[in-house]
């Protein structure tokens, strides 16, 4: 990722789905001394976790974080925040789809260039106090959320106003063009 970032000259990353901020916290030392991360997660635990490790890096200053359910935060986002140069989405995989689209369809959410990278490694599993902490009491069992990573590799693919590429299990899309 943190090739992307100055690959792309990005200034402003959005990270969606950050758990204890180690992503966010090498995005943030990709980024010029004027770059910003601004990192959403779930989980107020995972965020005080990865800030004490964030508050001792020289780049951890770089980032911002929204605690909350992904959807909504970026729909409070719309009309706030200046353009996101590059936008990572390492959340639930159910999800992903929607955060991908909204921040695709929203003018002026992304920058010109910009880049969206998205994590398609299938869920490995944990426990299911999770699902029922966070909403989803009536999953017994994690699904990998394979179905969900398939269906957005498919709809990019077919997309005429995307042009991707995938790495590993990293998917990266920009504006065709």
């Amino acid at each position: 990722l943190q090739v992307l970032v100055r690959a792309c000259g990005a200034r402003r990353v959005l990270e969606i789905g950050s758990f204890c901020g180690a992503g966010a916290l090498a995005l943030a030392e990709a980024l010029p001394e004027d770059g910003e991360v601004l990192a959403l997660e779930l989980d107020e635990f995972s965020v005080a976790l990865g800030r004490k490790f964030q508050v001792k890096s020289p780049a951890g200053g770089k980032i911002r974080t929204a605690v909350g359910r992904a959807a909504e935060t970026l729909r409070d986002l719309i009309g706030r925040e200046p353009p996101f140069d590059m936008v990572v989405v390492d959340a639930d995989k159910e999800g992903a789809r929607q955060y991908f689209d909204l921040v695709w369809a929203t003018p002026g959410f992304l920058s010109e260039g910009a880049i969206v990278c998205v994590d398609m490694t299938p869920f490995k599993g944990q426990a299911p106090l999770r699902y029922a902490k966070f909403g989803f009491p009536y999953r017994w069992e994690a699904a990998s959320g394979q179905e969900h990573i398939d269906a957005l590799r498919a709809a990019v693919r077919e997309s005429p106003v995307h042009t991707a590429h995938e790495l590993g299990n990293l998917l990266v899309v920009r504006r065709s063009g």
